[in-house]
């Protein structure tokens, strides 16, 4: 009796020591996620235009001594699609006319474009150097500051062509500012600065 007891606790034994081993499954950190590379989309859309407009009447400007009135505008572009090209006009009142000198009445008729009709080549001027663009259009007055009134009402257009479409825009043009000067830049840019004519 004694031998099976002790039989009996040595297979206890043996089969506890040979028994197979449960694994645990051990928990491993999650890896991070890689960094990933977030592209700036680029610009789309027609984008928008501001525009600092007046009319102006100055007798400070070159060739014959004469009194210029007409309208004048600064324009800035953003937020849209990259400009291939850009056109400005004026429509002017129909009592415009009737206040300039003979010999300019026809740029006071129709739809007027500045002198400066090169800033719509795209072969010449890129997407950014359209994007901000200055210029007047106007004609020689008969009487005066007492012309500027007719000027009220002046509509300026802008046409301009990205590279997704073509669109334009119309702005109303009411404010007489009076004296203004037409700046040159480096980059061949015109800036108008509605201050003292003799400073740019």
């Amino acid at each position: 009796m004694r031998a099976r007891v002790l039989l009996a606790l040595a297979v206890t034994a043996l089969a506890a020591c040979t028994a197979p081993h449960i694994a645990v499954p051990s928990v491993s950190p999650v890896p991070s996620a890689s960094p990933s590379v977030v592209a700036t989309p680029a610009a789309s859309g027609k984008g928008l235009w501001t525009a600092e407009t007046g009319i102006y009447g100055t007798s400070f400007h070159w060739g014959p001594p004469s009194y210029i009135c007409g309208v004048g505008y600064n324009f800035s572009y953003s937020g849209g699609a990259p400009l291939v090209s850009v056109d400005v006009s004026a429509f002017f009142p129909d009592a415009f006319a009737a206040h300039v000198t003979p010999s300019t009445v026809d740029r006071a008729i129709g739809w007027q474009h500045p002198a400066s009709m090169q800033i719509n080549s795209p072969e010449i001027h890129d997407a950014a150097w359209l994007s901000r663009l200055g210029g007047t259009m106007g004609a020689v007055c008969q009487n005066g500051p007492s012309d500027l009134d007719s000027l009220r009402g002046t509509i300026l257009k802008v046409n301009w062509e990205t590279i997704e479409g073509t669109y334009e825009r119309e702005f109303r043009v009411d404010e007489i500012r009076g004296e203004m000067m037409a700046c040159g830049g480096q980059d061949g840019r015109i800036r108008i600065v509605w201050a003292d004519p003799r400073q740019c």
